[in-house]
């Protein structure tokens, strides 16, 4: 067809297909513009019905006169090889599909480009059409200026409904409406048109539509942009249809802190099962969006999941993320970070693309990082906080950025300024470009070329630093300037080694902390004074003896921790990770004198004050102490994948279950993130912790269903605690049942928990976290005795915490009085 004329537009390239034909871009020859020319695909145009409808979409976008709503300029037909082809001419609109724009836009540009949606699809429902598939392939985004323009295309399933158009006294209502009674195909009630995951309850049902359709539609992808996911989802067309009918998506802000409760309010009111419940008109939303882009003062990006900070919520909504007073959103934490000095660094691109050396460039990223912090007078984004951003946007495997990209995650993490570039090997040389870039503006500060031999390759990154701190002015000071120029080792296989051990430990599962052990193992061998190395090492076996409850291997670690800090006195990693074997070891004030000198050398440091927190949680049963500790951590967001649900377990027992249920929610989009892209800190138990809030608050139905996801994930990844979760989960679905009054599912969980309690025992597995959660178990379903026979070896082992929980445990109700629980918690 390229280079054909049909009628008098001359065909220049393809842009497209879909269900009703094919788009070209066409040059009208008479008036020398631009059109979009729309086919109906030839094989349907023996079909009155497609040719029909194809016409109604021309005849329905027609009625349209709107800024918002592509114009339709021509409706004909021709003959050619015999045959009729239907066509229309439409507007060109030069631009990206809004799907293709997804995670790109800030949030005060994506409510500009909905608020925009929202006045063109009014402008259709005043004219009695309803579009019935709007999706994000159907809007186009140009930009007009400064300024981007939302276009609506494709009304080729739209349908006229007289009840819904405005009354005026324009003629042109009337024509319209003759128009389509006359001509038009209409769908009739039983006929589903649309794409299944942007559907409405009525229209997957086949029932007759309205205007109200659209509103659900148009709120599954606002929701979509917000939450960087569908609301409704499955693994077939069926099973999301039966989510749309049956299921209640989870709130925006879970996926995105950034979104306020009146945004949240909104998407979710148009998401209403009964179309009675949804806003009555989309003025209404218009009204409303209009007025939150006045109140958005900072251009967060869409998919912000963990940079927003939110203050405290209402008690009387348990999805909040500001107070009670309708005190307006604002992410303090990005603001103050951008108004200070702080400093993100992105993984250095591969220049000559030669695979073994891919590490490299990990590596330069690193060390970067870790020298930056050496540095008083600025804050360093930490790495899993931007491994968290680039998987969110599917840019985790890439990494040549360019300085727009990288003020995108510059933005998202809350930096002042962003460090990138990319290195070059030849045999062993070594040339690395780092750009300082200026967030706000995309400026670029600074490019440094700096050239040397591989093997002084600490040497290399250390002028960066350098040059870093002298153009943005950072005060470097003598002893900063020594601690960064302390080499990690000289040996460079080993520095090889430990990068890559690093990536593996991070995985969370058993085989990558074994495969992260071997590298490091290799660097220690290469280089037995490598003080990192033997930081990484303690910090794996701390992992694997927590999870097998070997004291034998934490006993090791905390050796090894100890060899790091005769190496290395004066820093605080290996001091946290004495700390934390000591925890895992019982030996509480051992723990907490080795975190206390941590802090002495890093009393910002997320990590630190996280383990601090462990201390006080499992090791002393302090749940208030550990809860401000673990606060402390959570203001690094780059900590919040693990620190998030470990908060949500300790105020679980401080009886603040709203804030535990939003934290697990949170929690919930990072487990499902690193399970999906296999990169940073895999967790468990986020819909666990989900499903306790929710069963502390009576919410028995939802608290099951959460408690089954988390198995469902369980059966689908690995974690060395998998066990363990495995055996709290049924323990939490027992009480759950029980509550509810399903006594035949509370057996059958009873059952499931004692099956693979059993299996936990043969294979030598035993723990005093597992016992409670059986003795939790047993004195909900009435079994006294082994109740307490399950306490006994729970308090024996870790004693502090256990009775502390024990003693605000609602699954404990039944036993206060008995004096043997009495004497054991005596």
């Amino acid at each position: 067809m390229i280079g054909e004329t049909i009628s008098h537009y001359r065909i220049l390239e393809k842009l497209g297909a879909g269900a009703m034909g094919t788009v070209y871009k066409a040059e009208d020859t008479r008036l020398n513009r631009m059109v979009a020319l729309k086919l109906l695909s030839a094989t349907d145009t023996d079909g009155d019905t497609a040719r029909l409808r194809f016409l109604r979409e021309a005849q329905a976008a027609s009625a349209i006169n709107h800024p918002n709503v592509a114009t339709i300029y021509e409706i004909d037909e021709i003959e050619r090889a015999g045959k009729r082809f239907s066509f229309i001419a439409m507007e060109y609109v030069p631009g990206e599909t809004l799907k293709s724009l997804r995670g790109q836009l800030a949030l005060n540009d994506l409510l500009d480009v909905f608020a925009q949606i929202a006045s063109g699809l009014a402008e259709a429902h005043e004219r009695g059409i309803v579009h019935r598939d709007l999706k994000p392939s159907n809007i186009l985004i140009t930009d007009i200026g400064e300024a981007r323009r939302a276009k609506i295309l494709d009304f080729g399933v739209a349908k006229f409904n007289p009840l819904t158009q405005r009354n005026s006294e324009d003629d042109t209502n009337n024509e319209t409406a003759s128009l389509f009674h006359t001509n038009l195909l209409l769908t009739q009630p039983g006929t589903v048109l649309g794409t299944f995951a942007y559907m409405s309850p009525e229209q997957a049902r086949g029932e007759d539509v309205d205007y109200r359709s659209d509103i659900f539609s148009f709120g599954v992808v606002f929701y979509e942009f917000l939450a960087q996911q569908l609301p409704f989802q499955g693994s077939s067309a069926l099973a999301v249809v039966d989510a749309i009918l049956h299921a209640t998506p989870a709130p925006v802000s879970a996926h995105n802190r950034a979104v306020s409760p009146a945004l949240e309010d909104l998407v979710h009111r148009m998401l209403a099962k009964d179309r009675a419940l949804r806003q009555s008109h989309l003025r209404e939303v218009i009204f409303d969006l209009d007025a939150m882009r006045r109140d958005v003062s900072l251009p967060l990006s869409a998919d912000t999941y963990h940079s927003a900070n939110s203050s405290p919520k209402s008690l009387n909504d348990p999805f909040a993320t500001q107070a009670a007073s309708g005190e307006r959103l604002s992410n303090s934490s990005t603001l103050r970070a951008r108004e200070g000095k702080t400093v993100a660094v992105l993984r250095f691109h591969n220049i000559t693309a030669n695979a073994p050396d891919e590490w490299i460039g990990l590596g330069i990223a690193e060390t970067v990082t870790a020298d930056l912090k050496n540095i008083h007078s600025v804050s360093v984004v930490g790495r899993e906080l931007i491994y968290d951003v680039l998987r969110r946007w599917n840019a985790d495997q890439q990494s040549d950025f360019d300085e727009k990209f990288a003020t995108r995650v510059g933005r998202e993490v809350g930096a002042r300024w962003i460090v990138v570039g990319g290195y070059q090997r030849f045999g062993e040389q070594l040339r690395i470009t780092a750009r300082f870039v200026e967030v706000e503006t995309g400026e670029i500060i600074k490019t440094v070329k700096i050239d040397g031999p591989m093997n002084d390759i600490f040497a290399l990154q250390d002028k960066i630093v350098y040059e870093l701190s002298r153009d943005l002015d950072l005060g470097l000071a003598t002893d900063e300037r020594t601690d960064i120029a302390e080499r990690e080792t000289e040996v460079m296989e080993a520095y090889e080694a430990y990068i890559k051990s690093t990536a593996l430990i991070f995985q969370g599962t058993a085989q990558g902390v074994e495969a992260g052990l071997q590298m490091l193992d290799r660097a220690i061998a290469l280089d037995p004074r490598y003080a990192q190395a033997y930081v990484g090492k303690a910090y794996a076996l701390t992992l694997r003896g927590q999870f097998l409850n070997d004291n034998a291997m934490l006993e090791e670690a905390a050796r090894l921790a100890q060899k790091a800090i005769e190496l290395r006195p004066n820093h605080a990693e290996s001091y946290s990770v004495l700390g934390m074997a000591f925890v895992a070891l019982d030996r509480v004030s051992d723990a907490i004198g080795a975190l206390r000198r941590a802090l002495a050398f890093a009393p910002d440091d997320a990590f630190v004050h996280a383990s601090l927190a462990r201390a006080y949680f499992i090791g002393k049963g302090k749940f208030k102490e550990a809860a401000d500790e673990f606060e402390i951590a959570l203001r690094n967001p780059g900590e919040s994948a693990w620190v998030a649900p470990s908060l949500a377990h300790v105020l679980m027992y401080t009886g603040d279950y709203v804030r535990a249920e939003r934290l697990a929610r949170e929690a919930i989009v990072s487990q499902e993130n690193a399970a999906l892209n296999h990169e940073g800190i895999q967790i468990i138990g986020a819909y666990l912790r989900l499903g306790h809030a929710l069963l502390a608050q009576g919410r028995y139905d939802e608290a099951i269903t959460e408690l089954q996801r988390e198995l469902d994930f369980l059966t689908r990844h690995d974690h060395a605690l998998k066990g363990r979760t495995e055996l709290d989960v049924y323990a939490k679905l027992v009480s759950a049942y029980v509550r509810k009054g399903d006594t035949s599912s509370a057996q059958l969980a009873f059952s499931q928990l004692m099956t693979a309690f059993d299996a936990r025992l043969a294979a030598g597995q035993d723990d005093p976290f597992t016992r409670y959660y059986l003795a939790c178990a047993c004195a909900v379903m009435g079994e006294t005795d082994r109740a307490l026979e399950h306490l006994e070896p729970a308090f024996a082992g870790r004693r502090a915490f256990n009775t502390a929980r024990a003693r605000v445990e609602k699954d404990f109700d039944g036993l206060r009085d008995d004096v043997r629980f009495q004497a054991l918690l005596a």
